[in-house]
């Protein structure tokens, strides 16, 4: 019987744990982040993923393809691609701050919901923020 109370307190917990992770839908970034992105984003990427974000010469980072190809992958992830790969001819050549902004730009290029505490540039606590569908 103590092993069923134990495993109903473990099941409890792990829901708690679960419902306490954070996604992109809890407002992690700010609008003057995404903004700050934007102009980056027109001088550094534009060329390869578009305007639009849709993509041309590299992967799209917004709509459906980039949903799919980064769902249930954290910021974290996303942030860190582009700082050790992009922009392509000087990969890590930016501040992390400015990498975040183009993260921030990215969300909300994807209809995520900015807040009002701003996004880190440390990947370690981006690594806690999810990207996933509206729930």
């Amino acid at each position: 019987m103590s092993v069923m109370c134990a495993a109903a307190g473990f099941s409890t917990v792990a829901r708690g744990q679960e419902a306490t992770k954070m996604t992109v839908w809890d407002k992690v970034y700010t609008e003057d982040q995404a903004k700050r992105g934007e102009g980056v984003y027109a001088k550094s990427c534009a060329a390869c993923h578009g305007e639009a974000l849709i993509g041309g010469n590299a992967p799209p980072l917004k709509g459906d393809e980039f949903a799919f190809l980064w769902g249930d992958k954290s910021v974290g992830e996303l942030f860190d691609k582009m700082k050790t790969q992009m922009p392509p001819e000087n990969p890590n050549g930016l501040p992390a701050d400015t990498y975040r902004d183009v993260t921030a730009f990215v969300l909300r290029a994807n209809s995520y919901p900015a807040g009002e505490k701003d996004m880190p540039a440390d990947k370690e606590a981006l690594d806690k923020i999810f990207i996933t569908a509206k729930q």
